[in-house]
Parts: C-alpha cells; structure tokens; sequence
C-alpha cells in the first residue's frame, strides 16, 4: 500500500498536466502496489485496487470528512496508520480508506500532532451515520 499526495505522485511520474484519475492510474500500474490512497487535501482521495481494468470498481473517491481544518500536519500520517490497521483486520479497501480518510480529519481537527485516539474516529462514524439518515 502506498499513500502519497497528489504533488508526491506528479513529481515521482514527472506528470504536471494529467487530471487525477489517469495520474493515479498510472503510478497505481508504475508502483505495482496492490493499493494506492492518493491523498488530495481537501478534495479527499481516490483509492485504486486490484481489479480488472474495465471494472468500475478498481477506483473510488471519497470526500474529506475533515469539517474545519486547523492543522493539517500529521493527517497523512494518520491515514496511513488507520488505514493499515483497517487493511489488515477487515481485508476491506473500502473500510481502510474511509477509517484511514475519517482518522486524517481528527487530525486535521486540533492544533499539534496528536494521537488519533478511536474514540475520535467512533464520533466521526457516528456523525458521519446521522448526516446520512438525516436526524
């Protein structure tokens, strides 16, 4: 599994001008990885994963859920260590990037570096669960 930033990836492709999607395509095919988490700030990011090439999900994008933003340093690190651990305990790409993307807003959340504590990302579920019911 790689995570790196969208400057991270144009830089290590020497790609200035390809949108996102073929960008991360590329390194996802150049690393040989079994999953990339490109990292796009506030924009969220788009995770790829082995499939076959004409199928629809061996890509998909999720928005940040970071609400405010006061400090961004570290959520990298954040997204890694959450979204390993997730990796490994469900086998799931889809729960790793979003247990990975909800631990990155905690982060980004409060001023310094700070441990993700899991209490932070359940209130992130939780939130995140009654804006989709709407209650």
């Amino acid at each position: 599994m790689i995570t790196p930033n969208e400057r991270e990836a144009r830089f290590s492709l020497g790609d200035q001008d390809s949108v996102i999607r073929p960008l991360a395509l590329n390194l996802f095919r150049q690393a040989e990885c079994n999953y990339l988490i490109l990292k796009m700030g506030e924009r969220g990011i788009i995770t790829y994963r082995h499939a076959s090439p004409q199928d629809p999900r061996a890509f998909f994008t999720l928005d940040s859920f970071a609400v405010k933003v006061i400090d961004p340093v570290g959520a990298g690190d954040a997204l890694l260590s959450y979204a390993t651990l997730a990796l490994q305990a469900t086998k799931s790409e889809v729960i790793a990037s979003i247990l990975g993307t909800m631990a990155a807003a905690v982060v980004c959340a409060h001023d310094g570096n700070n441990p993700v504590l899991p209490e932070a990302v359940r209130r992130i579920i939780d939130l995140t669960e009654k804006r989709a019911l709407y209650s």
